[in-house]
């Protein structure tokens, strides 16, 4: 395997980055995404003697995240998709224990994601607790709205009284309409029978009760509840 003998300081790794592209890239901006890269656990810049010093690999990198830095894409999304296209450095065994002591910045964001996490699962809870909180409280409600169930005596009793009612209702009716067909004319009420001899239409008769029984039912059926005619 080939040894790589080019490294460069910052300063001069900035300027490889953009050699040949256009543009320019200033060190401290390249500094801060190689930082990120590290706190992200992506990609381990190497030392020499505590001295952070850039390779031909880290060209690679530093020059991809430049490149799609002039297509306007986003850091984290560079970040994100940067080990799919690039061959990233892995860490030493030394380096999870050293920074959990040196880089506060990332126990916080460690700190704030697990808080994020329990109060995301938390408020799933009282959704679902409300949720159903609400249920029981609109069928207690429906409960109370409607009518209890009614016995087999009850509902004897209610189609008896129906029937009584219906009965009183035919029998009214039928006085009243015999009372108005005794004030018609004779001429109406009566037919011939032979020569000499008139007698009272029954059949016309008995016509006109039903139709005015029919005509009038629902107007007496509302008088006897009490329910007036709009």
């Amino acid at each position: 395997m080939e040894i790589n003998t080019n490294v460069w300081q910052i300063t001069e790794f900035a300027e490889k980055i953009t050699e040949g592209l256009e543009g320019t890239i200033h060190y401290n901006t390249v500094d801060k995404w190689f930082k990120e890269l590290e706190k992200r656990g992506i990609h381990y810049v190497n030392r020499v003697a505590g001295e952070k010093v850039y390779d031909e690999l880290d060209l690679a990198i530093g020059r991809f995240i430049y490149k799609r830095r002039q297509e306007k894409w986003r850091l984290d999304v560079i970040f994100e998709h940067l080990p799919k296209y690039v061959e990233v450095r892995p860490f030493p065994a030394e380096w999870e224990s050293n920074q959990d002591i040196i880089d506060p910045s990332q126990i916080e964001r460690k700190i704030v994601r697990t808080v994020m996490e329990e109060l995301n699962k938390e408020l799933s809870k009282v959704k679902e607790e409300l949720l159903q909180t609400v249920k029981e409280v609109a069928a207690a409600q429906v409960a109370t709205m409607l009518p209890k169930p009614k016995n087999d005596a009850q509902e004897r009793m209610e189609k008896l009284n129906m029937i009584i009612l219906q009965k009183r209702i035919e029998h009214k009716l039928e006085e009243e309409a015999i009372k108005l067909w005794n004030q018609k004319p004779e001429s109406e009420r009566m037919k011939k029978v032979g020569w000499f001899r008139k007698e009272e239409d029954l059949i016309k008769r008995e016509e006109f009760i039903r139709k005015y029984k029919e005509e009038n039912f629902e107007r007496m059926l509302r008088e006897e509840l009490g329910i007036e005619d709009h």
